[in-house]
């Protein structure tokens, strides 16, 4: 970053850190919901866009990798959707007369294709790499040390103004 006339606080550090934990937290509470990661860097972008500029460059960079990776597990999750509701093994449930008890053959009716599964992984491993480097760049920010992620941070010098907005600097 090229803020040159502002010294970094501690306090910034793990406030910028902290951008891309708030990633994790909302994945343990909305998992199954792609887009409750992106909301919850939304909100946090929000709420940090008067604080100094290291907070909001890290803060938009945190949301813009979700925005790169929600599409991807949007997909995973409507495609196992389509899958599970077009294949009816529930119509037991669904249909109020039905005399049919649920055996564990019904679940296994479920016919995946291979490309599915090769999605599947793909989108599993998308994941666990964005995991790891979230925890990465929060644990080095919170250091002090600066991580650029590779293309995102282009987009995010582009959007992430270099003005002063924090409201309490001296």
């Amino acid at each position: 970053m090229n803020n040159t006339n502002h010294t970094l606080q501690p306090y910034e550090y793990e406030a910028a850190g902290n951008a891309y934990l708030m990633s994790l937290a909302a994945a343990v509470a909305g998992l199954p919901l792609p887009i409750i990661n992106v909301i919850a860097a939304f909100i946090y972008f929000l709420a940090r866009r008067k604080s100094s500029y290291a907070i909001r460059w890290h803060s938009l960079q945190a949301l813009l990798a979700q925005l790169i990776v929600m599409p991807f597990n949007s997909i995973a999750l409507g495609w196992t959707l389509s899958i599970i509701l077009h294949q009816h093994p529930f119509s037991a449930w669904v249909l109020p007369h039905s005399d049919h008890i649920v055996t564990h053959s019904d679940f296994t009716q479920f016919s995946f294709p291979p490309l599915f599964w090769a999605y599947l992984a793909f989108v599993l491993l998308l994941n666990i790499f964005e995991f790891i480097a979230v925890i990465s760049t929060a644990i080095q920010v919170r250091k002090g040390i600066n991580v650029r992620w590779f293309g995102i941070a282009v987009i995010t010098d582009a959007l992430c103004s270099k003005e002063n907005r924090d409201p309490y600097t001296i």
